[in-house]
């Protein structure tokens, strides 16, 4: 079978799914915070467990689907699998990430046999644990994180297992809000089902197989072709981790090491510093999933993911590190131990891609709040996070306020406002550009956000500010680093206060107001090199004030035009 038109449009076929029921399913989730920005990863599964499909969003989740597959066949061999099942799992050291991304997987069965497996994995409301969403910035073990699922049937022939279910919702401040999460994940499965019965009816189920062979074996044969570009040798680049939140003023460095043999490459994380007592440690999958992002960005970026593209690349992340810590390690900030993977790898490939250099970017923080409704006295726990901007590039300014698509993908965690408001006893007060946050340099760091909210009702409050607030994110090539960011309880008021970055439940009264800052991404090159008129704009635009475009830029604005004073600009950058 050698139609590359069928098979193009088999491979379409297979990644319109994968899509469709992670839009399915994340648009029928009862969490707003999922519902409005689609952060769900969903992917299709062969009855070897090889990958066949997946989401383009959300590659950090779509990398633990694939790992806890795996371990779901460990438990659940094909032959104990009904039509109708669905399974349940979480652990982080089996796939997972951290207790509350929940994987949901169901068989597709044809003609009384597993044709397919969907995956999915979204993060759901609440699972317990010492904070709200279970993501307790000082967190030191797992169990402080939320109710760990081992791989369980919770639906059997299509109906639910009711002690599963009672037992996720005894573990929840958020019972029928959480369930509500990992039913949609169910829909997606069922949905799925549907899609790829359909497949098999329009092609057979042998001959759908024999096609997904050719496309895993040409997605094999590009990322080949891919790495062999890069020239033969041995690339190392490094990055730290700011802190844990537990030991104070202790860094932790990520070492990457990579190998290229013609079209093989091997990614060694040996060097890396043993994991750390609080959460910032990267369980396998998700250090996985920042090494397939950043050899993303030096390949053909339309190669199929499929697990022909995972054959050429061998990975070495040594058990109790921080790219891969032991039980019961907590985990639930690992992104910023992800991201410094990705800014390892960048940095390393640096002197062979000089034109796909990025300055390292800000890494998320996420407000979390719960308490009991004012009016109902229900429950209440609500997440809402914002990831850091990207650094410039080595042709052009960082994204100001937009995140890196390995976290966030096409969605970028975007929400509702006004939709939060209904839902939580809060109200917004301002969500806008935080100015001069991001890196100097000949090309601008993006910018990152500053936002404020107001608390209507007592609550206990966590702030977690993944990383790069005390060592903000690096500049490049004589680039500036960008603005650290933080946190502030009350601002302007008399009682205003700085709460380190990662602190978990801060009992707060009615009225409280949070400022969130995220960390701006850092520069790229000479900031003096860069041109009067794009520091003007940025002025104008409102991403650089007056002053910083003199003191950082060596630029004079004039403050009733805005335009470029050329005189005074000169005399100023030839000082």
């Amino acid at each position: 079978m050698k139609d590359p038109v069928l098979r193009e449009v088999v491979q379409n076929a297979l990644d319109t799914i994968a899509d469709e029921v992670g839009v399915f399913a994340a648009r029928s989730a009862y969490s707003p915070f999922v519902n409005q920005s689609g952060e769900i990863a969903t992917a299709i599964f062969d009855p070897q467990g090889r990958l066949v499909a997946q989401t383009k969003r959300g590659l950090a989740h779509a990398c633990a689907v694939r790992i806890g597959q795996r371990e779901l066949l460990k438990d659940w061999p094909l032959e104990a699998m009904e039509d109708g099942d669905a399974f349940v799992f979480n652990d982080h050291f089996r796939g997972g990430i951290h207790p509350t991304d929940v994987m949901v997987f169901r068989p597709v069965f044809h003609q009384g046999r597993v044709a397919f497996i969907y995956g999915a994995m979204m993060i759901v409301s609440d699972l317990g644990g010492l904070s709200a969403a279970g993501l307790p910035a000082n967190a030191t073990e797992c169990f402080h994180e939320g109710l760990i699922i081992p791989a369980v049937r919770l639906y059997k022939a299509g109906q639910p297992n009711h002690d599963v279910v009672a037992m996720i919702e005894a573990n929840s401040r958020t019972p029928r809000r959480v369930m509500g999460d990992i039913r949609a994940l169910v829909a997606g499965g069922n949905m799925a089902a549907v899609r790829m019965l359909e497949l098999i009816e329009k092609y057979g189920c042998e001959n759908l197989l024999a096609i997904i062979n050719e496309l895993m074996d040409r997605s094999e044969k590009l990322t080949r072709q891919g790495i062999e570009r890069i020239p033969d040798g041995t690339y190392q680049g490094s990055y730290i981790v700011e802190e844990d939140g537990i030991v104070p003023d202790k860094s932790y460095r990520v070492r990457a090491r990579i190998t290229i043999e013609g079209g093989d490459i091997k990614f060694d994380f040996s060097g890396s510093d043993p994991q750390a007592r609080g959460a910032v440690n990267a369980s396998y999958s998700q250090s996985l999933s920042g090494i397939i992002f950043a050899l993303l960005c030096f390949l053909d970026p339309e190669i199929p993911m499929n697990e022909g593209f995972f054959r050429p690349i061998s990975v070495e992340l040594p058990l109790g590190s921080i790219v891969n810590p032991r039980y019961p390690a907590a985990c639930n900030i690992r992104i910023g131990t992800v991201q410094a993977i990705v800014d390892s790898i960048i940095q390393a490939f640096a002197p062979v891609f000089p034109d796909r250099v990025q300055a390292p970017g800000g890494t998320p923080h996420s407000l979390l709040a719960a308490g009991r409704h004012p009016r109902t006295g229900d429950m209440w726990a609500f997440l809402d996070p914002h990831f850091g901007p990207c650094g410039a590039r080595s042709t052009r300014d960082g994204v100001d306020c937009m995140p890196d698509p390995l976290f966030a993908g096409q969605s970028a965690y975007g929400r509702n406002i006004e939709n939060y408001e209904l839902e939580f006893p809060l109200r917004y007060e301002r969500f806008q550009v935080w100015r001069d946050s991001g890196g100097p340099g000949k090309w601008r760091g993006g910018c990152g956000l500053l936002k404020e909210v107001t608390f209507l009702a007592e609550n206990d409050l966590t702030v977690r500010a993944v990383d790069r607030c005390r060592i903000p994110p690096q500049g490049l090539a004589g680039g500036k680093p960008g603005k650290g960011g933080g946190w502030i309880i009350n601002r302007g008021r008399p009682d205003e206060w700085n709460p380190p970055p990662k602190q978990t439940n801060i009992r707060v009264p009615a009225g409280t107001m949070v400022t969130q800052l995220v960390s701006g991404g850092g520069g790229y090159g000479d900031p003096f090199q860069r041109p009067p008129e794009l520091v003007a704009r940025d002025v104008q635009e409102g991403f650089v004030s007056i002053e910083a475009a003199a003191r950082d830029y060596g630029v004079v604005i004039d403050r009733t035009g805005g335009e470029v004073d050329l005189e005074a600009t000169r005399r100023l950058r030839g000082r």
